[in-house]
């Protein structure tokens, strides 16, 4: 198993890595004929690899070309070799790698596009989840209703930014025939991440409702996330808005605290 351990290990670091003489070793052949054989391996690895992260962040390639995609691509799969047979897995920290990326320095929104593009790749392939048991919902008491906890679809995730992420995501799918005009001092986002059917959208909400469903995403009971949420917006319907979470399927299941 050692002999095969090792084996395995000179072949990784001489695709991931561009060392060949590990790998070189265990072949036969001339130094120019191994040397070839392990670059076969190299460029097809390299080149499935590159297209998992193009297919994942279609908005990066858009807004840095397809050239400095491919440079990009070839820095991150070098620093975060592949660990899974599964592509669809493959380049979650695309958005940290991009942050200290001196190339791409100039691009400071750049990151969080990439985070927000990483998190509509995983609600595209999530589970589906059964529908919301509202019967039951209905049959617990009123004096329980803050204790009430909630689980958020599997297929949505919750993200803010310091930049209009957003706008920036919707102006650049191929879809998107309306105004491309694009304000990056616009501010911040908050906004959730959905898959409605078979495509994932990108919708924006109020802080306050996003800070009160951000509660209910970690755990906080239904009253911490009332009082989270009108601490920004005293007017906001706490229960219009959940109503809101479930009918729109943000919100899937839920329990009653201790």
């Amino acid at each position: 198993m050692s002999a095969l351990r090792d084996l395995q290990q000179d072949f990784m670091t001489a695709v991931f890595s561009a060392k060949k003489a590990a790998l070189a070793r265990h072949l036969v052949g001339t130094a120019s004929e191994r040397a070839w054989r392990i670059d076969i391996y190299r460029n097809n690895a390299v080149s499935n690899l590159s297209s998992a992260l193009e297919s994942a962040y279609p908005v990066i390639v858009k807004l840095v070309g397809a050239e400095f995609f491919r440079y990009a691509a070839q820095e991150y799969i070098s620093r975060y070799p592949s660990v899974s047979g599964d592509l669809h897995v493959f380049g979650e920290a695309f958005g940290a790698f991009l942050a200290p990326f001196p190339p791409a320095a100039q691009l400071p929104y750049l990151p969080d596009v990439a985070r927000l593009e990483w998190l509509c790749h995983k609600a595209y392939f999530a589970a589906d989840h059964a529908p919301f048991a509202l019967d039951r919902l209905k049959q617990v008491a009123p004096e329980h209703y803050g204790r009430l906890q909630f689980r958020l679809n599997p297929a949505c995730a919750l993200f803010e930014s310091a930049f209009p992420v957003d706008r920036i995501w919707q102006v650049n799918q191929d879809h998107h025939t309306g105004d491309q005009a694009l304000d990056l001092s616009s501010g911040a986002a908050t906004v959730v991440v959905k898959r409605e059917m078979y495509r994932v959208a990108v919708n924006a909400l109020p802080r306050s409702e996003w800070c009160g469903l951000h509660a209910l995403s970690t755990g906080h009971t239904f009253a911490t996330a009332c009082d989270v949420a009108l601490q920004i917006d005293p007017d906001l319907d706490p229960g219009a808005a959940l109503r809101r979470w479930v009918e729109e399927a943000i919100l899937v299941d839920f329990s009653i605290s201790a």
